[in-house]
């Protein structure tokens, strides 16, 4: 009896350190990871830049908008066609769009700048991580490290608010 009781126990235990590390497994495959785990013989090092989640207004969406710097560390690299790959997850880890730059760009020796964007149409969604990569043209191999962005998305500024004034309901005359 008592053996059976341990054994179930151990059952229990096993399935549970089995989720436990299959659940981290999953977290450090989408990126949450620290990228202080990315490779530094990659070729290309991409940073952050100016970034955005807005509401569109002239349709039902909100625009995700990633600028990336980025240098050539592997001179091979340099004034080659290559790629950008963004993946936008909401908080919680889901999946929700990819993007990439229409027939990649020429990575400049001296390195540059790139801006990703996509589109989310679920208005629900008010904040989002981005994962961003360089990769070969073919959007096969990966040449830079996994730079996440977090962002949280902006309200649409008022009129008001655009003129550095707040409209006024009195009447200002004499």
């Amino acid at each position: 009896m008592v053996e059976k009781a341990i054994m179930g126990n151990l059952t229990k235990y096993t399935i549970m350190l089995g989720l436990v590390l299959s659940m981290f497994g999953v977290n450090f495959i989408i990126g949450s990871a620290p990228s202080a785990f990315a490779q530094a013989t990659q070729g290309i090092t991409i940073s952050a830049g100016n970034s955005s989640f807005v509401p569109l207004t002239n349709t039902d969406a909100n625009q995700v908008r990633v600028n990336i710097e980025y240098s050539v560390e592997d001179e091979s690299l340099g004034n080659e066609m290559i790629n950008a790959v963004m993946a936008v997850f909401a908080p919680n880890g889901t999946y929700l769009r990819q993007t990439s730059i229409p027939g990649g760009f020429t990575a400049q020796s001296d390195g540059g700048t790139e801006t990703l964007k996509t589109n989310i149409q679920d208005k629900s969604v008010t904040s989002v991580f981005a994962n961003v990569t360089l990769t070969d043209l073919s959007k096969t191999r990966s040449i830079s490290n996994v730079l996440t962005v977090n962002l949280e998305l902006e309200q649409t500024p008022t009129v008001g608010s655009l003129l550095g004034t707040t409209p006024s309901l009195q009447n200002s005359s004499k």
